[in-house]
């Protein structure tokens, strides 16, 4: 029984770490702080096309837009948006998500569940698989 209690308790505390750690990696706080705030609409000034491989070694093309966008208080922001796979042209407006404080850290991506309750999701699903095999190990011991 103590061992499924120290089990449950070390499994627990990993969900927590890794829900954390795939947050932050993935961007998640600066996301929903933009998602949670302003909303501006931004013009493509311009699109800068890279050459990478892909996980396999095959060759793809990535493009970065440069978006650019005026805040109420008539600031110019000009940010290259890496995350969100944008479908439009230089000259074209897409809507873009900032936070008042901090429009450098604008997107473009449109707000999704998983990225905005990944911290949540993930130690939660952890937390449930980590009773479960817990109960297991205490019926078996």
């Amino acid at each position: 029984m103590a061992v499924a209690v120290v089990y449950f308790f070390v499994a627990l505390g990993a969900a927590l770490f890794f829900g954390r750690s795939l947050d932050h990696q993935l961007q998640g706080p600066r996301l929903r702080s933009a998602w949670d705030g302003l909303t501006a609409e931004a013009r493509c000034t311009a699109v800068r096309t890279e050459e990478i491989q892909d996980s396999e070694g095959a060759p793809m093309t990535q493009h970065h837009h440069t978006l650019e966008f005026r805040t109420p208080d008539g600031r110019t922001v000009s940010f290259e948006e890496r995350q969100a796979r944008l479908d439009v042209k230089t000259g074209e407006f897409v809507t873009v998500y900032y936070a008042e404080d901090a429009p450098d850290s604008a997107t473009a991506r449109t707000p999704s569940f998983v990225p905005r309750h990944i911290r949540v999701l993930v130690p939660a699903v952890g937390g449930v698989f980590a009773l479960v095999t817990a109960v297991v190990l205490a019926g078996v011991l």
